[in-house]
């Protein structure tokens, strides 16, 4: 084995008998586990005595046994302690038994401990701090966290996609098992267990709906089975879902509220077949010292296997029956919200883009992504092959309109925005129809359906003259309009907005104060300006992870516009116009530098000028 290849106790004996001095200083007794050394993992066994002066075990009377595990690459990394004979409340996983030393995240670990000096700074202070179920004292503690049950069992990978809201409300259960409804989940083609899936509808115990899951994901789980919802006055037991289910079965075998949790097998692949699936909900806590309700879904299948010890020509084949724990993956609009929470008024707002350009595009997505109500979209371009550098999706979009595109990704990635898609050119001409069932609407009529009731119009065509046709709508209709564009080699960029009310000036009052003030016209490259071949017309240069600097901060502006004056709600800014610089005048790269300022009125702006 090459010295790369080596565990690191083996590789660095001078740090194995660093750790293990480190426990003679301290008085514990210790031997390495020979067992696991096979397997090239280094697991400790410890004794310590509840008389050692270095821990502060008052009011113990027998030794503490713990076992140590250390990671592959320890010391960047903690190891596991496990006390096997200890039951605490809290700080030790209930089935493994390890103990919650320090918190989760990697940092809290520092490099140049031992395992002597992590238990002698927090073997007591668990102890202790383990013992406490006081709602009170823990509430008031802020080091602590919640620690919920469903967290400490073994779960598949995968995860059961599923809106729990309908039932995420807190009643003691009077009896053991409750029955809370049905269910039927999805499952996709042809997998393999375990398998992620997902809740296509829900039913309460009377069998009103109380969820469907969207039909765009629907289609990636063709397969469905049924299945049934129970309420239990505690968490499972055991912790392994094979015993637990054998628990489960004869809980509801000493109740009157369901007959059975098998339903009929249906096969799901070749020789595999889906058994029972039950959803569990359970007091846990949510909050440190808080308890809420937690789910687990247990799935069993039964797969038909070769017999060892068959003799015949053809060999036998026996059923081999196996169960899984599922986490639940979360997806009603308040565990979705809870990240963001100064979002939280975005669902009550229309937005109405034009342009889906490399900075509209991701625009759009993310404006979808943080669950704005309704999305109008308006563009008449198709995605073209060899944008896809710099525009969001990828080559499986080529040939559609990018308004199609941005929906279709949008319906299945984002479903709570609604999205309504305009394939339409501003400003071309109609074509002359020769009947009446012909007649195409008029841009005018175009235009009113996508601003009615809209609560911001954002420009991202980078054309003067539409930003011109654009604002001048907005400011008919007093809707607040923000616009963007970037400069030819993606050097720089600007981003702008008019709040009727607030702005005192306007889009055109910016133009104005660009031909008399150099400095608000971003930096750009002279010869950043290309024609592809086969296309009419010009393009820029620039990649886009430069352009999503303009794209996003075109994105805050938005959320801050929306949300401006929502208690609670995603801050305002005090400015109106940003100019952004990427390059120096040498096309030198720099760190994005942005100027901002209020977009006051300029006295020569035909529209202001006489208000």
């Amino acid at each position: 084995m090459s010295m790369g290849t080596k565990p690191w106790y083996k590789a660095k004996p001078d740090l194995l008998d660093k750790e293990t001095k480190s426990l003679d200083n301290v008085g514990i007794s210790y031997e390495l586990d020979s067992h696991l050394d096979s397997q090239n993992i280094l697991k400790i066994n410890l004794v310590i005595e509840s008389t050692n002066p270095a821990f502060n075990l008052a009011g113990l009377v027998e030794p503490i046994r713990l076992e140590a595990i250390y990671p592959d690459n320890y010391p960047y990394f903690r190891p596991e302690v496990i006390a096997p004979d200890l039951d605490l409340p809290r700080h030790q996983n209930p089935f493994g038994k390890q103990l919650c030393l320090l918190p989760r995240p990697s940092q809290h670990w520092e490099p140049e401990w031992t395992l002597a000096d992590l238990l002698k700074e927090q073997l007591s202070k668990v102890l202790s701090k383990g013992a406490i179920i006081d709602p009170g004292i823990l509430a008031a503690d802020p080091d602590e966290q919640a620690e919920p049950a469903s967290d400490y069992y073994e779960t598949s990978p995968h995860p059961i996609l599923f809106d729990s809201s309908p039932y995420d409300h807190i009643e003691t259960p009077t009896k053991e098992l409750n029955f809370l409804g049905k269910f039927s989940v999805g499952i996709p083609g042809q997998t393999r267990f375990p398998s992620r899936m997902a809740v296509l509808e829900s039913y309460d115990s009377s069998g009103h709906l109380t969820y469907q899951l969207p039909n765009n994901l629907k289609k990636h789980f063709p397969i469905s089975f049924n299945g049934l919802l129970l309420r239990l006055k505690k968490r499972p037991p055991h912790g392994n879902a094979s015993q637990d289910y054998q628990w489960l079965k004869k809980l509801v075998g000493a109740q009157n509220t369901v007959t059975s949790l098998n339903r009929q097998p249906k096969q799901i692949g070749q020789d595999l077949y889906l058994n029972c699936i039950v959803g569990l909900n359970f007091p846990e806590e949510i909050e440190p010292g808080k308890y809420g309700l937690g789910w687990l879904f247990l799935v069993v299948t039964t797969t038909m296997v070769q017999h060892p010890n068959s003799s015949k020509k053809k060999p036998a084949r026996i059923p081999l029956e196996e169960a899984y724990y599922y986490k639940v993956a979360r997806l009603s609009t308040e565990d979705l919200q809870i990240r963001v929470p100064k979002l939280a008024a975005l669902p009550q707002k229309k937005v109405a883009m034009v342009g889906l350009g490399a900075l509209g595009a991701p625009v759009a997505l993310e404006l979808a992504r943080n669950q704005v109500g309704q999305l109008r979209i308006m563009d008449f371009d198709v995605v073209e092959p060899a944008t896809t550098v710099r525009w969001p999706l990828g080559l499986a979009a080529s040939g559609l309109f990018k308004t199609e595109a941005i929906k279709s990704f949008i319906d299945e990635h984002y479903p709570r925005t609604d999205t309504i898609t305009y394939n339409h050119r501003i400003g071309g001409i109609r074509g002359v129809v020769r009947s009446e069932s012909e007649k195409v609407r008029t841009e005018q009529q175009i235009m009113d359906d996508l601003l009615t009731e809209a609560d911001l119009l954002f420009d991202a065509t980078a054309e003067p003259g539409i930003n011109h046709y654009l604002s001048s709508l907005a400011r008919d209709r007093s809707i607040p309009y923000v616009s963007m564009y970037a400069t030819p080699g993606a050097w720089g960029g600007l981003v702008m907005r008019v709040v009727p009310g607030k702005t005192e000036g306007c889009w055109m009052c910016l133009q104005y104060h660009k031909w008399t003030n150099r400095h608000l016209i971003p930096v750009k490259d002279n010869s950043g300006d290309i024609q592809a071949a086969g296309c009419g017309d010009l393009t820029f240069t620039g990649a886009s992870f430069d352009l999503q600097n303009v794209a996003l901060t075109g994105v805050r502006l938005v959320i801050t516009t929306l949300l401006s004056g929502v208690d609670g709600g995603y801050p305002d800014t005090d400015w109106d116009v940003g100019i952004l610089k990427l390059m120096d005048g040498e096309a030198t790269v720099i760190a994005p530098t942005w100027e901002t300022q209020s977009l006051v009125k300029h006295p020569d702006c035909p529209y202001c000028k006489d208000e």
